[in-house]
């Protein structure tokens, strides 16, 4: 009897054991990607303050209708930024929600996935140009950023989904570039397609193939944004993964006006 107390004793120490165990792996294992997501965005953040600063006079869109307030530019050091790294080709600064933040390109769809632009290993990424973009004068370029818990990098771009949040913030922001002007961008719409789905096509010239992807591109948008889409505009789609490998969140914006 005793021995049978013992055995049942020995058996719920080593459960209680390995419980402990597991809780204290799952719970370093948040802190660490804490600690990641803050290195990240600390990172980002110095990034912000050291290579970009509030141009003196504000700038007003002809065309952006529903912002309340003059949108803000920025000047950004394109010169000391591709000294540090010659893959930087442009900056994306929206009005309405967080998202300010260099973009690289690489020509591949894999080294900046787990790399920041400054080439740190570290799960945050960087915001990447497709890599079979050959330059912003393509008429269609895709952007891609990790969707962070912590709403850094594109995870802010999940507001868009909400039609209210379109209504009342506009769907604006601009993009800098070294060599191409600074461009004003309008969101017309937000969907969530497959991995494989056809938005993800480049390499377009103006033309009656190119007019069918623009329509394709309305089709199957969470709401309507009374935006209109010309036969020759300039697009492009920010991809975002939202937790299903298959499936990502894509805002679709046109290239409404150069502004420097």
């Amino acid at each position: 009897m005793e021995e049978r107390k013992k055995k049942r004793f020995s058996a719920l120490s080593l459960i209680r054991i390995i419980a402990l165990v597991v809780a204290l792996v799952s719970a370093g294992a948040i802190l660490w990607q804490l600690y990641i997501y803050r290195q990240g965005e600390e990172t980002y953040e110095e990034l912000r303050q050291q290579y970009t600063t509030t141009a003196e006079e504000s700038a007003q869109s002809q065309a952006n209708e529903q912002a309340e307030e003059p949108f803000q530019l920025l000047d950004v050091d394109f010169e000391a930024l591709q000294a540090q790294n010659p893959d930087v080709v442009g900056w994306i600064d929206f009005d309405a929600i967080e998202l300010s933040y260099p973009v690289v390109w690489s020509g591949d769809n894999e080294k900046y996935l787990r790399t920041m632009w400054n080439g740190t290993p570290n799960t945050a990424g960087s915001v990447f140009l497709e890599g079979a973009n050959t330059g912003w004068q393509d008429l269609h370029v895709i952007l891609y950023g990790h969707n962070m818990r912590n709403r850094s990098m594109f995870g802010n771009l999940r507001e868009y989904r909400d039609v209210e949040f379109y209504k009342k913030n506009g769907g604006w922001f601009t993009l800098y570039t070294p060599d191409d002007g600074i461009w004003r961008y309008q969101i017309f719409g937000a969907k969530q397609v497959s991995s494989d789905d056809p938005l993800y096509t480049v390499g377009f010239s103006v033309g009656d193939t190119y007019t069918e992807f623009l329509k394709q591109m309305c089709q199957g948008r969470f709401y309507e944004t009374g935006v209109t889409l010309y036969s020759e505009d300039h697009v492009m789609t920010l991809s975002t993964c939202v937790g299903d490998d298959a499936q990502r969140l894509v805002i679709m914006a046109r290239r409404a006006e150069q502004v420097g």
